[in-house]
């Protein structure tokens, strides 16, 4: 497959699609992809291409920023090998990145179904990048927070040498007059003073060793000695201790090896995806649609040509054609026609986009081409005889679904038996019922696909004028080599081409007969053309008409509900309007009965407008409850509904929309208030007897039942505990209380107790 793949150049194209992925793994599964000829693959394939270009094109490129490859270090670490600190630091930038490569996702609003299956087989180790985290830096230091040892001795290592610095600098002022230079000197890895050779038994300690000169010897006192043995010997502990840490998280690493991998793979599978896509956006390409039996490119542009000089041509190949019979001048455009055909197929086959407008590619299970002089040193061929190897490799093995690509066929031979050998080529192929490009120069092959309903002639155009081709390809037009009008502009003697033109006589007739046939079927594909058009058209009015009809008959029944809901909604703020009233008139000395029986009142008086369709922005009331609030946000079952100043989750199921947000309406009677600022979110009964704060917290609980607040807060002291356990006792027998406990310390902590009403 991989001739194939460099004959239409498409190793090429992933070369540039490969630049576009974000580390090394990614550009080698790039590199790598081959067309698949299973169905169910691409068909995956180029679903999760077709949601990573819509993903790009609405949210931009995903980060795959600290994803690196790590594969090495995981195998390593799956072996018991202790990493070193530069490889656990990048596993924990790995770990960083494939949890914010996930996060990216799951926080996209819109929502990509071929895609989940790819991120959310990222699973994330928590622990093990905490652990990383906490021990090592970005710049590949061991933290002190990796182990309370490591802290320890660190901080043994510092006041050591602190130690160091204040003796030597008190050695060095002492006796400055028995050194050679006042300063401390690096002898063999150890501090050291330049002493006077005739001063160096005069105190205790060491000799190292003496300068070049002789003037001077390298001198470490005995307290310096110890300070640095000791010195050493932490630091000796540090690094025991940094190869623990080590250890222990490459132990954690390698628990966790096969996790690691499989996220490795993904990630690297999802950059090669993303990688594709982004290619395929950058040059305003698209997915294909996948069919059985039609090929279809409308305005195809090739990419390896540059896309100012490009000229973009459609092709087409269905039944009842399943060939395509290419006819023109050299250098017209009839091999860039098969290839790009070619690599189109071999690309969707590779779940890569291509650069057109339009696209249907059938399914195929080969590709066979032949293409351009493929004479072999190796095999002593010669450019007819490797064409031949290879166009019987193809009648062995070629089916009715493979695709075949032949350029020039028959052409390296003598012509009569090229044409010979070329017809009876495609005969075979035909009786295989294959699909089949072919480029040809010969005319009796022109005259061959005119006698055939499953052949589509095909031509390039050329420029008489500029003798230049044009490279635009053209269905149902048979090519001209234009031989004699070039050479005639280009000088050849009239004495020649008068000749020329004499022999050519000889096929007039044939050739007239040939263009009368091919005329004949351009008018009938014509005809059919114009009749499907009108068909289209007039299936176009009638949708249209019916699509009118039913946004009337929308509309009408939109407004009608609205009406409805909003003569409701009239109906529940009249009500509303009057229970306030009652309210209103309720002095503080009303019974708990009364207010019981208000109570009552106002469950009987709940709104029951219930509409199937909740929007954000609604007013919505919760089930088994009297507390109404506005839809903020909606995710999947669950709307998010702001209630006061509170936002709670609640299944759309357990809502019953009242009407759209409320409008601000101007106030008309003054004695309407605010339900939930008309009653205080704290009761204080501190110093008052349990027979007079009983009523009050009573009646404070029904009010704030009666205003939809969620929670509230009853002040009552600590004192000798009675009142707390007379307001509690009273708490548990109410009916709507859902819990209480005592406040939190910054809340009063036992002198108050916070109450949580039902919903």
């Amino acid at each position: 497959m991989s001739n194939v793949n460099q004959r239409l150049e498409l190793d090429k194209i992933l070369e540039k699609i490969a630049m576009k992925a974000a580390f090394s793994l990614g550009k080698e599964r790039v590199l790598k992809s081959e067309p698949s000829f299973s169905s169910l693959i691409v068909t995956r394939d180029l679903n999760r291409l077709r949601d990573a270009m819509a993903l790009s094109t609405s949210y931009g490129a995903l980060s795959f920023g600290g994803i690196k490859d790590v594969h090495a270090s995981l195998q390593r670490a799956s072996k018991m090998a202790v990493l070193t600190v530069e490889e656990l630091v990048h596993i924990g930038q790995f770990l960083q990145g494939t949890h914010r490569l996930r996060n990216q996702y799951e926080k996209l609003e819109t929502k990509y179904p071929s895609l989940d299956d790819l991120f959310f087989s990222i699973q994330d180790v928590p622990k093990l990048m905490a652990l990383i985290d906490r021990s090592f830096s970005e710049s590949f230091e061991v933290l002190d927070g990796a182990s309370s040892e490591l802290r320890e001795v660190r901080r043994k290592i510092s006041h050591m040498r602190n130690q160091i610095d204040r003796q030597t600098a008190e050695f060095l002022s002492k006796h400055k007059d028995m050194l050679s230079e006042n300063v401390v000197t690096i002898h063999h890895g150890r501090q050291t003073f330049l002493m006077k050779p005739g001063d160096k038994n005069k105190l205790d300690g060491n000799v190292l060793g003496s300068s070049a000169s002789g003037q001077s010897v390298y001198f470490e006192p005995a307290f310096l000695s110890r300070l640095q043995n000791d010195y050493s010997r932490l630091l000796h502990e540090e690094q025991e201790e940094i190869e623990k840490i080590c250890r222990i998280v490459s132990a954690s690493v390698g628990s966790e090896a096969e996790q690691l991998h499989a996220n490795l793979e993904t990630s690297a599978l999802l950059d090669a995806l993303f990688a594709k896509a982004l290619w395929g956006v950058e040059n305003e390409g698209l997915v294909a649609n996948l069919t059985k039996d039609s090929l279809y490119l409308k305005n195809a542009r090739h990419p390896l040509i540059d896309k100012d000089d490009v000229v973009e041509n459609s092709y087409r190949l269905k039944p009842p054609h399943r060939m395509i019979l290419i006819s023109g001048p050299n250098t017209g455009g009839k091999s860039v026609t098969l290839k790009t055909i070619g690599l189109f197929v071999l690309l969707t086959m590779s779940g890569c986009p291509v650069l057109c407008d339009e696209a249907e590619i059938m399914m195929v299970d080969q590709v066979f081409v032949d293409i351009g002089d493929q004479q072999s040193i190796e095999k002593s061929l010669s450019s007819f005889s490797a064409h031949l190897d290879t166009i019987s490799h193809v009648t062995q093995n070629a089916t009715e679904k493979s695709l075949i690509l032949l350029d020039e066929l028959g052409s390296q031979t003598d012509p009569l038996e090229g044409e010979a050998l070329s017809m009876a080529l495609l005969d075979y192929f035909r009786s295989l019922n294959a699909w089949v490009v072919a480029t040809t120069h010969f005319s009796k092959l022109k005259k061959y696909g005119t006698q055939y309903e499953d052949i589509l002639n095909a031509s390039v155009e050329f420029n008489m004028e500029t003798l230049k081709p044009t490279y635009r390809y053209k269905e149902n037009v048979l090519g001209e080599s234009n031989a004699l009008h070039i050479a005639k502009e280009l000088g050849i003697k009239d004495s020649i081409l008068e000749k020329a033109h004499a022999y050519k006589k000889e096929s007039t007739y044939e050739e007239d007969h040939l263009l009368e046939i091919l005329n004949k079927r351009i008018k009938e594909t014509e005809d059919l053309q114009l009749a499907l058009e009108e068909k289209e058209t007039a299936l176009e009015e009638t949708t249209q008409k019916q699509k009118a009809d039913y946004d009337a008959l929308l509309k009408s029944v939109q407004s009608e509900k609205e009406d409805w809901i909003q003569k409701q909604e009239a109906i529940f703020e009249e009500k509303l309007m009057s229970l306030q009233e009652k309210i209103q008139t309720l002095d503080k000395t009303s019974t708990p009965t009364q207010r019981h029986a208000l109570k009552q009142e106002v469950e009987k008086m709940k709104p029951e407008v219930i509409v199937d369709d909740i929007k954000v922005g609604d007013q919505v009331r919760l089930k088994q409850s009297s507390q109404v609030g506005i839809v903020e946000k909606i995710e999947k079952n669950t709307a998010y509904v702001s209630v006061g100043s509170l936002s709670m989750n609640v299944k759309l199921k357990n809502l019953i929309r009242l009407g759209s947000k409320p409008k601000r309406k101007k106030q008309i009677r003054t004695h309407r208030v605010d339900r939930s600022a008309s009653v205080s979110l704290e009761l204080n009964v501190i110093g008052k007897r349990v027979a007079e704060a009983l009523p009050l917290v009573d009646k404070y609980i029904d009010d704030c039942i009666l205003r939809n607040l969620p929670a509230c807060r009853i002040v009552h002291g600590v004192g000798s505990g009675q009142l707390r356990s007379a307001i509690h006792d009273l708490l548990r027998k109410h009916k709507m209380v859902k819990s209480f406990e005592l406040a939190a310390v910054n809340e009063g902590g036992a002198g108050a107790t916070r109450v949580v009403f039902k919903s």
